[in-house]
Order: C-alpha cells, then structure tokens, then sequence
C-alpha cells in the first residue's frame, strides 16, 4: 500500500524556518503569514511524532532530527523547482554571443550595454573576451569586434572607429601640457603589445628622446588603471577610455596624435547574419560609435 505523504506546503514552511531559523522570515520568503508557517510545522511535527524545532525567547533552534531532517526535505524542494523550471517557456525570446578584446569589452562595450538591455530586454547577451586580438573563436560566435589596420579589415567588415593614441593622465599628475619637453618631464606607463610604444609614438611626431617608462604593462586596461591612480602618463585612446574622462577621473594632454592607422571594425558570422537580433545589435552598436 502506497504511503501518503505529508502536504508539500508542510515540508517548505519547515525547510525555509530551518534555513533562516525565525518563522517571521520564512512567511516572508513564502509570502504568507507567520502563523500559517507556524501551523504547517507544528503540524509536520506532529504527523512525524517529533519535534523539529526548540522553540526559544530569541528565534529558533533545530533539534537533532531537524538537523537529519533537513538536507532531505531541502534537496527535495530543489529537485522539484529545478523540474519545473524545464518546462518553464524560455524568458528569453533570443539570445546574441559577441566576441571582442578585453579592453573593447571592459573599457567602451560594458558602460553601454544597460542601455541595449533598456531597449531590447527580451534578448539575452553571451559576451566573451580575450586578452588579444589573435585568440578569437572564430565564426563561433554570432558578432566578432576586431582590432586591427584600417586598410586590411576582413572581407565584410565595417570599421567601428579609428584608434589613436594620446598621452592621458590622472588630473592630480599633471593639468596641462605645452610641449614636449614638458611631457618628457612627466613617469610613463608602457603598454607592452600595443600598436605603439612611447618609442614608436614620439618618432612618428618627430620626436626622438622619450625617457624610459618607469611602468611596464601588458593590457591598455591595467594602463589605464595604473593612469588613474596618477603613477604616470600612459598611452591611451580618447574613445576607449571616454567614459573615466568624462568622468574627469582621467584628462587628455591635448597633444595632437598622429593619423589614425588601426580600428575596431566589425564583422558578423556567416551563420548568424541573417537573423534579427544581429541585425538590431550591429546597428546599435554602430549608433553608439557614431556619437
């Protein structure tokens, strides 16, 4: 003969006391009322012949069999939820995967994207990131933004925005810049793999006696950081880093950088670029980079 179990309602008003150990919260949690939690587990208890709880001044305590009874009751009621949930419609009506370097992601897409998801709530986001521009999985996912020369971007490829380079700095190292002379006078951050070192920088603006950086890095992020707390000038992009200048946690030198040869350009898998969702996120993201 099949055994009845005790109501459902029973075992959650317990497992949400024990976990909080005050009945006030779990009514919270269920969204009914304290007595109502209090009556399911002493009802519980009394269908198990045992108490659960010492009921104390200050809360609650579980006795031994509330210890035993507990990981049971808890893996039970996850089970089911997690049941349920597989037939649950999906929230998302679609989703985007997008690839992009780390510093496109952490220092220009990831300030932007709440306001992608103010517009287009029902899409979900897949963003993955890499250090360089060479460690891309391509064609794995559905929008890939590269880094790269402006005269050699990738069949289909539209340019973002041009990269150039100019010496940025926290407000508390320096206001204002003149000359070179005075720029040469000033600690700099070195971006180890970047288009340009200080070196290659200065000889294409017909300068040739940088002092050595007293900084070494290998991402514009950590540049960009190690700027802002005011250790050195580094060598940054104005649009990348818009955000902390707008912010005036950084400024711009003003010195004028040489003829932009590299972008952030775009491109969209073969299989992917029919659908709506790619289409609605690469003309945003154009609109974004045309302000």
């Amino acid at each position: 003969m099949q055994k009845q179990l005790p109501p459902l309602s029973w075992f959650r008003a317990f497992e949400a006391s024990a976990r909080s150990l005050s009945f006030t919260l779990a009514a919270r949690e269920l969204n009914v009322t304290q007595s109502a939690i209090s009556q399911h587990v002493r009802a519980l208890e009394t269908r198990l012949g045992t108490n659960l709880f010492e009921r104390k001044p200050r809360g609650l305590a579980l006795t031994a069999t509330g210890r035993q009874l507990l990981p049971y009751a808890s893996s039970a009621i996850d089970g089911l939820t997690k049941a349920t949930e597989i037939f649950q419609p999906n929230t998302y009506a679609t989703e985007i995967s997008i690839s992009c370097t780390m510093s496109f992601a952490q220092l220009w897409l990831t300030p932007r994207l709440i306001e992608f998801r103010q517009l287009n709530p029902h899409i979900a986001i897949n963003l993955s990131s890499t250090l360089w521009p060479d460690d891309y999985l391509i064609n794995k996912t559905d929008i890939e933004i590269h880094f790269g020369r402006i005269n050699q971007i990738k069949t289909g490829g539209t340019v973002l925005f041009p990269v150039e380079l100019a010496p940025i700095c926290s407000p508390s190292l320096c206001l204002d810049i003149n000359n070179y002379d005075e720029l040469w006078k000033l600690p700099l951050i070195e971006t180890l793999g970047a288009m340009y070192s200080w070196k290659q920088w200065a000889e294409r603006m017909g300068q040739y006696s940088p002092p050595r950086p007293v900084c070494s890095v290998d991402s514009l992020i950590m540049a960009q950081n190690l700027a802002e707390t005011g250790i050195g000038v580094a060598l940054l992009s104005p649009r990348l880093c818009h955000h902390a200048l707008a912010m005036g946690r950084l400024i711009n030198l003003q010195i004028d950088p040489p003829p932009a040869e590299d972008c952030f350009y775009l491109t969209t898998s073969d299989h992917a670029a029919s659908k709506p969702v790619v289409k609605a996120f690469s003309n945003w993201l154009l609109e974004q980079t045309s302000q």
